[in-house]
């Protein structure tokens, strides 16, 4: 048996006991209220958002939870924590944090900060809730279990990884609007107007 195998069987081995594991949790009192905190983080996220500019901050969301999902992989397997409780038996707790508090979170401070310096402000703000006091609480009811690992470490690293990830997006959106639209550094999102049909084109001719 060469080494692949052996992680094929530890990693079937791992199945069964996470499987077990999230059967005991299930309908447990802690695993609504994980249900029930992404049920309403989704729903606040829905009224509050901009529809008018969701695929852009549906892109920024993204970059925020792709940065999330590959953090949280890589801390659990390295062992620095684990979860206890999960809405699914496979993987880590995606929809709690990587899929639904976190970007959702940052999603709407990117839709309502224009500037910099107030983007800057209420990122510090919004990881701070979600760093102390919203992980503590997860610990506090054995939701998440930490090891080697502290709250500020996930604040500081979210903090710069929310700001890297804007002006990354921006770039994104002036390079696009460079080539294509025209900058425009007070709307959130390109100028964007529909191609014209050829008969709209047509008529307009005519009426000139």
């Amino acid at each position: 048996m060469d080494i692949i195998d052996m992680i094929h069987n530890s990693t079937f081995e791992l199945w069964g006991y996470q499987l077990t594991d999230w059967y005991i949790n299930l309908f447990t009192v802690r695993w609504w209220f994980i249900i029930g905190s992404i049920a309403i983080a989704y729903a606040i996220w829905w009224k509050y958002v901009n529809k008018r500019y969701l695929t852009q901050i549906l892109l920024f969301g993204s970059f925020i939870a792709v940065f999330r999902l590959i953090m949280d992989d890589a801390g659990s397997s390295a062992a620095l924590w684990s979860y206890s409780v999960k809405p699914l038996p496979f993987g880590q707790a995606l929809f709690l944090n990587d899929l639904t508090i976190v970007p959702l979170g940052f999603m709407l401070v990117y839709q309502y900060c224009r500037s910099w310096k107030k983007f800057f402000l209420w990122t510090v703000i919004v990881e701070a809730g979600y760093s102390f006091l919203l992980l503590p609480v997860l610990v506090k009811f054995d939701i998440l279990r930490l090891y080697n690992w502290q709250y500020y470490y996930t604040f500081f690293i979210m903090t710069i990884v929310a700001i890297v990830m804007r002006a990354i997006l921006l770039t994104v959106l002036k390079i696009e609007q460079k080539h294509e639209f025209g900058y425009s550094s007070n709307s959130l999102m390109p100028t964007m107007q529909p191609a014209m049909k050829p008969l709209d084109e047509e008529n307009k001719n005519r009426k000139d």
